[in-house]
């Protein structure tokens, strides 16, 4: 992997935090699996870029000042691990929201081909 990866990671997060979901699908590739954790709604196996983007859309909508900062970046093999803080405020219930976990992305050729959210940040880097 390279360093051209994670700062395309970094960059993806930072087009995320302003709203421009494009760029994001752009880092992603047509058949990206991802996976989402209990007790999401989503939660469970999905393939496709169309499905993700509905997803992440999804999530932007339900917060107001929804915000995914990464605090660290691991390289493990074709994977790279985003421990990030998530944030913001429920839109319908207007409680202040703000977890810690990791994104694992494993990258070929330039684009995200699977995607899992690890509620245990410090597992996940344990795991890698």
């Amino acid at each position: 992997m390279s360093e051209a990866y994670v700062d395309q990671l970094r960059r993806g997060y930072e087009a995320l935090n302003r709203g421009d979901v494009s760029v994001v699908l752009e880092l992603l590739d047509p058949d990206i699996e991802w996976h989402e954790p209990s007790p999401s709604p989503d939660a469970g196996s999905h393939r496709g870029r169309e499905g993700f983007e509905r997803f992440i859309r999804g999530w932007i909508e339900s917060f107001d000042g929804f915000r995914i900062e990464p605090e660290q970046v691991v390289e493990r093999g074709d994977r790279l691990i985003a421990v990030v803080r998530q944030s913001g405020r429920g839109r319908a219930s207007g409680v202040e929201v703000e977890a810690r976990l990791a994104h694992v992305w494993a990258v070929e050729d330039g684009r995200a081909i699977r995607w899992e959210a690890i509620p245990d940040a410090d597992q996940a880097l344990r795991d890698g």
